[in-house]
């Protein structure tokens, strides 16, 4: 289980400041635990066995071992929310999904160099593919999906639409009208979740599945995390991780460092970034969320978090693999012989309870989650505890947690901008 360490928070935060909040908005966060916050209509996230039952992981499990049997490149192609979780999940469980088809991520840019890379790596391997965009006017999915058509059809001829899985909504002009037409596979993108809160529908758990993921477990660990929070009238981590923010952000830290350790956790790290930053990031009290890869940027952006501007926070994501690797011994003295025949695996934490005591010392407010390793059930856990925290968050902020009007006018103007070239 995740256990939030608060221990090096005292020069900035007392405990008992955060028992004070929680009291003193016990209402505010009944409504949240209630689900009674926000637009009622974006909280199909909100019960995880909603969209992730018993017969929903078996309709996935199905689908996604056929395609996991025959594939040998699988394309996942969708930008933000729509593929963050997935490849979240896929690259933090890394070399424990065994054998698998090789995953190729489109749809999340629209540099023509970079596309253009992706379709020549395909090589002549059996190649399928799963389209996502609950709003298929999204432009990055909408042309990475025609380069991958055009690939398919050239290479399978009117065969290539089973090889395609579109996830997306109903309605005209979206992927469930165009999958009925052209023939494609279709699943339903739920109309109440948001693309940053559907790591526990079709949209994350199918790529998931494909990649070898034990998605029950996956959801397992959130259930678990769900039924923990709801039963604590005070939110529990959830709860008390978002006061904690609140309040540093009103003594000034505007910006939450979130640094990890394994470098396979980067993609959850900027899975946090947008989930936080897309849910809170409506006024001027809301906290930029900022991501470092440490031990490696300890020796680059890491001496301004220690000595520059005191309007940052750390928060240390604690999960560290652990391999049975040593240290072997050197046939010549490299100053190192102090680690010979220790494990590896100690190195990582030596890392962090460094860092973190360094930075306390500064007086630079530290926030830690701690975990035994990186499996299906922690990942699950963390992700639900941090999609709770940021509603929680957007609550304590008054804003509205589930839209995004900031990326619509961004889409709306670019649509503009090239239909008038």
């Amino acid at each position: 289980m995740i256990h939030l360490d608060e221990s090096l928070l005292d020069k900035n935060l007392k405990p008992e400041a955060v028992d004070e909040f929680i009291a003193a908005h016990r209402e505010l966060i009944a409504r949240v635990l209630a689900g009674q916050y926000g637009n009622s209509e974006a909280l199909g996230w909100f019960n995880v066995e909603e969209n992730a039952g018993a017969a929903a992981l078996n309709g996935i499990s199905e689908l996604a071992e056929k395609v996991r049997r025959e594939a040998g490149v699988f394309v996942l192609a969708g930008v933000g929310g729509s593929n963050r979780a997935a490849q979240s999940v896929i690259e933090g469980l890394g070399y424990n999904l065994g054998e698998k088809p090789r995953i190729l991520y489109m749809g999340n840019t629209l540099s023509a160099r970079a596309m253009g890379d992706a379709l020549d790596s395909l090589g002549n391997k059996s190649l399928y593919a799963n389209i996502i965009a609950k709003n298929f006017a999204t432009l990055e999915p909408g042309i990475a999906f025609r380069l991958i058509r055009g690939r398919m059809r050239e290479t399978y001829g009117d065969s290539f639409a089973g090889r395609i899985t579109v996830t997306g909504s109903f309605g005209p002009g979206q992927l469930a009208e165009i999958a009925e037409r052209q023939g494609f596979n279709f699943l339903e993108f739920p109309a109440a979740v948001g693309g940053r809160f559907s790591a526990f529908t079709v949209v994350g758990l199918f790529p998931m599945a494909v990649m070898g993921a034990d998605i029950r477990r996956f959801v397992a660990g959130a259930a678990a995390c769900e039924k923990r929070l709801k039963a604590d009238p005070s939110g529990g981590d959830a709860a008390r991780y978002a006061v904690i923010r609140h309040l540093l952000r009103k003594k000034g830290f505007t910006v939450e460092n979130l640094a990890y350790f394994e470098p396979r956790l980067r993609m959850l790290g900027c899975w946090w970034q947008q989930l936080h930053g897309e849910t809170e990031g409506k006024n001027d009290d809301a906290i930029l969320p900022a991501l470092t890869s440490f031990s490696e940027d300890l020796h680059a952006i890491g001496q301004y978090i220690q000595e520059g501007g005191r309007f940052l926070f750390t928060t240390f994501l604690n999960f560290f693999d652990k391999t049975g690797m040593a240290v072997p011994p050197s046939a010549f003295d490299d100053g190192f012989s102090f680690l010979d025949g220790r494990s590896c695996d100690i190195l990582n934490p030596a890392v962090s309870k460094a860092a973190a005591e360094a930075y306390y010392r500064r007086g630079i407010p530290v926030l830690r989650f701690n975990a035994g390793g990186i499996d299906e059930e922690t990942l699950g856990e963390f992700m639900y505890l941090q999609m709770m925290s940021a509603y929680f968050s957007a609550a304590f902020l008054g804003v509205e947690p589930f839209d995004q009007n900031g990326v619509e006018q961004y889409k709306r103007n670019l649509q503009t901008e090239l239909r008038g070239v």
